[in-house]
């Protein structure tokens, strides 16, 4: 009888533990807005990032924004460019601190001539994503895009500015 007692509290003892742990893991916000200065916005862009937990480590984020952008010329350019960057990443880590691994794309449409350009890259980084709402979010990453040879799948022939290092900062909620 005291063998089954002791394998009862055991049962009831970890399914406590797990059962905390999952209640802080539901917990975590699932929604960022932030402002991001360079990498694959262009130069400046507004975007909103939602988050899917697959498991305690791993997260799935999702992008869209809205950025600005010039080609090279910094003082006197000629056009100037809407970015329309997204991405897919994963998300590796367990508390805080996050390595992220994932793909995106940007549409650069052209202001001044109806001319649009569009870029695949592959996007790898270090974020700080906070486990209460409310709170500050960062995330320091780099995009390089590709060089596919086609004009219309690559900016490696264009003179859009695509700053490859870039730093996300807005609030999680």
């Amino acid at each position: 009888m005291k063998y089954i007692v002791n394998i009862v509290f055991v049962f009831w003892f970890t399914n406590n533990i797990k059962c905390q742990e999952i209640k802080f893991f539901n917990q975590r916000p699932l929604k960022n807005i932030f402002i991001g200065i360079a990498g694959d916005g262009g130069l400046a862009s507004i975007n909103h990032e939602k988050l899917h937990l697959l498991s305690f480590k791993l997260m799935m984020s999702n992008r869209v924004g809205l950025g600005l952008s010039q080609d090279y010329s910094f003082t006197d350019p000629e056009n100037y460019y809407i970015a329309i960057p997204s991405n897919i990443s994963f998300c590796f880590g367990r508390r805080r601190l996050l390595f992220e691994l994932g793909f995106g794309s940007t549409v650069f449409l052209n202001v001044n001539k109806p001319f649009y350009e569009f870029s695949i890259y592959p996007i790898i980084g270090y974020r700080f994503q906070p486990l209460t709402k409310n709170k500050l979010f960062i995330k320091i990453f780099a995009s390089l895009p590709n060089k596919l040879n086609n004009d219309n799948m690559s900016i490696a022939s264009s003179k859009v500015l695509f700053i490859p290092i870039g730093i996300n900062i807005g609030k999680s909620f």
